[in-house]
């Protein structure tokens, strides 16, 4: 018996099939491509292949400059969802301790780009947390929140993107520059 090949959709045609298998060695030689932890790796293919994003949508390892008045430092998103042009979801990859991440994930939120990134996820690949980054509250559990291609499309017309409040983004910067020095290195570099 052949092994069964996960295409997202059942194909009308072997014309079709082709194609979706096309487009699938596709996506897993882009994602062969990127230099991704494990976590990234998973949910790289989790939103192109159960969410229905494209690799166009996803920023990957996006590095963001953050300045403070006595010094400058740089801080990377795991994954970005980036929807016409509009950064709306924020993907920590963490390997534990989802809770940990949550305080981080709302600060990068609201100060990393020029407009508050209106969403978080924080994720180990088989559990995750959805966040407002307004208000930091979770506001969703579970892999299945996090929205499809199309929902994001339909959130992205409800979202309200806001410039971070200048007294308030020193705060959150200085709350990423203390996550960024506690990291520790990575011993591969």
């Amino acid at each position: 018996m052949p092994d069964y090949i996960p295409l997202g959709k059942a194909p009308e045609s072997p014309e079709e099939r082709a194609l979706l298998l096309s487009q699938k060695v596709q996506a897993e030689e882009y994602i062969a491509s990127l230099r991704l932890n494990h976590i990234q790796k998973v949910m790289v293919e989790f939103l192109i292949f159960r969410k229905g994003y494209d690799k166009s949508d996803l920023e990957i390892n996006r590095g963001f400059t953050v300045q403070l008045p006595e010094c400058t430092f740089t801080v990377s998103a795991d994954i970005i969802i980036n929807i016409q042009g509009r950064r709306l979801i924020s993907i920590k990859c963490a390997e534990s301790s989802l809770e940990s991440w949550e305080r981080h994930a709302v600060a990068f939120c609201r100060v990393a780009d020029q407009c508050l990134i209106p969403y978080a996820v924080i994720s180990d690949s088989e559990h995750a947390k959805m966040l407002n980054a307004a208000d930091a509250t979770v506001f969703a559990e579970g892999l299945d929140a996090i929205p499809s291609r199309r929902e994001a499309e339909r959130l992205l017309g409800e979202t309200d993107f806001k410039i971070c409040i200048s007294q308030k983004a020193e705060k959150e910067k200085r709350i990423l520059y203390a996550f960024e020095a506690v990291k520790c290195p990575n011993i591969s570099e």
